[in-house]
Parts: C-alpha cells; structure tokens; sequence
C-alpha cells in the first residue's frame, strides 16, 4: 500500500471518531436539555400549586369575613327589631298610664260633684280615733295638791322617795341640763343658801334627766352640799309638768320648774318657767315662812 492510502484510511477513522464524538455530544445535549426541561416543569407545577394554596386561601378569607359581615347585619337587624319591641312597649305604656290618668281625673271630677251630704254622712259614719296609751294630758298641779310620789337614785348612791322624806319640807327643783350656764347659776345659788335651808327644816334636791356620772361630776365641779336626782325618760318631771312642750314649740323639752312640798306631802308652792336670777332667794323666803 501507498502511504496516500494510508492517509486516507487514517483520515476516515478520525472523521468517523469525531462523528461519533459529536454524535455522543449532541446526545448528552439532548438528554441535559430535557432535564432542564422536566425541571422548570415541576418548579412551574409547584408555583402553581402555591398560586392554587393562596387563591384558596384568599378564597377561605373572603367567605369568613362574608359570614362575619352576614352576622353582623343579623345582630343589627334583631337589635333594631328589639328596639322597635321596646318603643312600641313604651309607647303602650305611655297610652296606658295616659288612660289611667284620665280615669282618676274622671273619678275625682265626680267625687267633686257629690252631693255635700255624703261628706256629712261619711264624717258622721266615722268612729273617733282612740288615743294612743303614750299620749299623755299635759299635767295641771296647784297649790294643795298631793305631790306626785318619786323614787329616784342620786349621785351619793342613795334613793330619794317621797315616802321616805315624809315630815320633812322638800325643794324639788328640776333643771334641764348639767354644765349649762342657767343650769350652773341656779346650782350655785341654792348652794350658796343650803345652810339657810337646812335651818329651815328644808331638804334641796335638784333633778334631771342627765346620768349619774354627769351628776357626780357635775356636783363635784361646784361642791354642791345637796344631792342630784337622775330621771330617766323625765318621768317624774312629766308627772309634775316639768316637761312638756313650751309656748310656741312644738317639740317637747324640759321646763325650768321648782316645788316645795310639805311634810305631809302636799304641794305649798310652785314656781314654773323659772327664770333663774334671784329664784333661790324668793323660794328661800317661801320655805320660812311656811315653817
């Protein structure tokens, strides 16, 4: 063989190796492109499964906030049906206690056209009311009297009963409060005059409604030389008038008053609405001449 052959044989085989090169090239080309292929496939896929998930969810979003909106104009269209109930309920109301108004004007209309004698017969018809058992007479003592009886505690731990003072010439004098300026004046004076008193066979004891202790204090802070009666709910100063409701008051209080009683047990004088100023001296002057 000639070497121009050989090169044309050498030639041929290199053609048909870079063919078949090529040819596996183009292959792997193919097969590279359809995978890239699939791949964009199953990524676009995937967008649109997402795409789908979203819409959905979108979808799922809208129908709730729809429901939400549906109740809510549920809710308002009971409130106001509820709200027409109630004005209409109201309303009924109002024309009902209009009608009832009316009837009463009617009544009282006709009570008003009555004849004057039903009032006379119903007044007379009427039974008189019965007083009650705590309603008591305002009391009227005068000279010569029995003295209304007394039992009573003093300060110095003793009773004082007008039982036990018989034979004895008694100033009961009541006041309406200790350690009230009048009150203290009038303590005073017949303090001042007990040794005159005594001389006159006379017994001083003054009386008011305060508590023990305030009259212990009381008779201490003035150095009284006579004790002071405590009356709970003054009703021994009921029984002698000495309290009571006062000119022009309409409430009850204690009135200023004093007694001298006799030995045997009666009233010889009486003084009431006592203004305080030289009282002591003028009931002195009284219980000396009687004795």
């Amino acid at each position: 063989m000639t070497v121009a052959r050989k090169a044309k044989k050498t030639a041929k085989k290199s053609a048909k190796k870079s063919a078949k090169r090529s040819a596996a090239k183009s292959k792997a080309k193919k097969k590279a492109s359809k995978k890239s292929a699939k791949r964009k496939t199953t990524k676009k896929k995937a967008a649109k499964k997402k795409t789908t998930k979203k819409v959905s969810k979108k979808k799922a979003s809208k129908k709730k906030a729809s429901k939400k909106t549906s109740k809510k104009k549920a809710s308002k269209k009971t409130s106001k049906k509820t709200s027409k109930k109630a004005s209409k309920k109201k309303a009924a109301k109002k024309k009902a206690s209009k009608k009832s108004t009316k009837k009463k004007s009617t009544k009282k209309k006709s009570a008003k056209k009555k004849p004057a004698k039903a009032k006379k017969t119903a007044a007379a018809n009427k039974k008189p009311r019965r007083r009650s058992a705590n309603a008591r007479k305002p009391v009227v003592l005068t000279v010569g009297d029995p003295a209304p009886a007394f039992e009573l505690d003093a300060d110095n731990g003793k009773t004082y009963s007008l039982v036990r003072l018989h034979g004895k010439r008694v100033v009961l004098y009541f006041y309406p409060r200790d350690n009230t300026p009048g009150c203290t004046t009038e303590a005073c004076d017949f303090r001042d005059l007990h040794d005159d008193f005594k001389s006159a066979n006379t017994v001083v004891l003054g009386v008011s409604s305060d508590s023990l202790d305030s009259h212990k204090k009381f008779r201490k802070k003035l150095d009284l030389p006579f004790p002071l009666l405590t009356d709970p709910g003054n009703k021994v100063a009921t029984a002698y008038g000495a309290y009571g409701k006062k000119k022009g008051k309409d409430t009850a209080g204690s009135i200023r008053s004093t007694f001298i009683i006799s030995p045997a047990g009666r009233i010889e004088a009486m003084y009431t609405a006592v203004r305080v100023k030289g009282h002591a001296k003028t009931v002195l002057a009284q219980a000396q001449e009687a004795a």
